[in-house]
């Protein structure tokens, strides 16, 4: 079965990873999916890699945007589908990323449930396109592996070090769930905490 390729173009090392494991989780090969934090550098990867499907942050502030980064991998790959996320998502911007065609565009910080809904929606769509990702939906005696939903969103209490403590924002770094609280400096690993 030919290799269906994916492009993760994000500056967040978490956010590559944690679709990295997604992707993986669904079984497809590691070696098909490439993970990258600038345009730039996507645009390299993809002359060689021609993806099936850029999930790509917005890239507000690079020369190369990532709607700009879609349009120059479809001249490489013109099944080449996509995904935008964005901290700065506005009206006008999901309005260019629906006319581009965009699988999905999710507003950044989301939470690892938004994702992955949006993720598996844009695969069920890849699929009538696409036999190999069709394989990889169908149900099978093995159960599907999916990167750990996280316990924390911003505004929950938590009790750390024997004090309350209020979640301010939730992260995965480097594959581990990392969360900010209000009034402490710092990342706490979200196995320190106690959820009230």
């Amino acid at each position: 079965m030919p290799a269906i390729h994916f492009l993760v173009a994000d500056s967040s090392p978490a956010i590559q990873t944690f679709l990295r494991q997604l992707l993986e989780g669904y079984g497809f090969e590691p070696s098909w999916i490439k993970t990258t934090s600038t345009p730039h550098a996507a645009l390299e990867l993809a002359a060689e890699h021609q993806p099936h499907l850029l999930l790509t942050d917005c890239y507000s502030k690079e020369s190369v945007n990532g709607l700009a980064l879609f349009q120059s991998l479809r001249m490489l790959n013109a099944q080449c589908q996509f995904a935008l996320m964005s901290a700065h998502m506005s009206p006008t911007l999901e309005e260019q990323a629906q006319r581009a065609g965009a699988l999905f565009h999710l507003a950044k910080p989301f939470a690892a449930t938004d994702i992955k809904a949006a993720v598996a929606k844009a695969l069920e769509q890849m699929a009538a396109v696409h036999p190999q990702v069709a394989h990889k939906l169908k149900p099978s005696s093995s159960r599907l592996t999916l990167p750990p939903l996280p316990k924390f969103k911003a505004g929950d209490a938590v009790l750390y070090q024997g004090r309350y403590e209020t979640v301010k924002d939730v992260i995965f770094r480097q594959g581990e769930l990392v969360v900010h609280l209000q009034g402490t400096p710092g990342m706490v690993p979200a196995t320190k905490l106690t959820k009230l």
